[in-house]
């Protein structure tokens, strides 16, 4: 083999191994679903309002969300393949860089918030 052509082959095994790690080091966004503590209506007041009555829409998560349930149903099913049921009275948290499709059951409602820092809040 000529050098041109082992150096070519050697860049080559490099930039697949590259791509390689940075994929193995690519986290799944965190997701987490609970029942609403007490007192949730008070602690989120001031957060903002979402309404939906469609049936089917994707939506990414850039940056995280955290939001409670006041009101409707609904499925999220994210890219990489977990479900979510969310109702009334859930309190869910969703990481930066999630990707999800949503299916409403019923027309829902919710209170939210972005992250600040890209992570997951886990509590109100």
């Amino acid at each position: 083999m000529n050098p041109d052509a082992l150096l070519f082959s050697l860049r080559q095994l490099q930039l697949s191994l590259f791509i390689s790690d940075m994929n193995a080091s690519t986290t799944t966004p965190s997701i987490s679903r609970q029942r609403a503590p007490a007192g949730i209506e008070h602690t989120t007041a001031d957060w903002e309002t979402w309404h939906c009555d469609s049936n089917t829409f994707q939506h990414r998560y850039v940056p995280g969300a955290t939001f409670y349930v006041v009101k409707g149903r609904a499925r999220l099913t994210f890219a990489h393949g977990v479900q979510l049921d969310i109702e009334a009275g859930d309190f869910v948290s969703i990481g930066d860089g999630a990707q999800a499709t949503w299916e409403i059951y019923a027309p829902i409602e919710t209170r939210y918030t972005y992250h600040d820092d890209g992570s997951a809040a886990t509590r109100a």
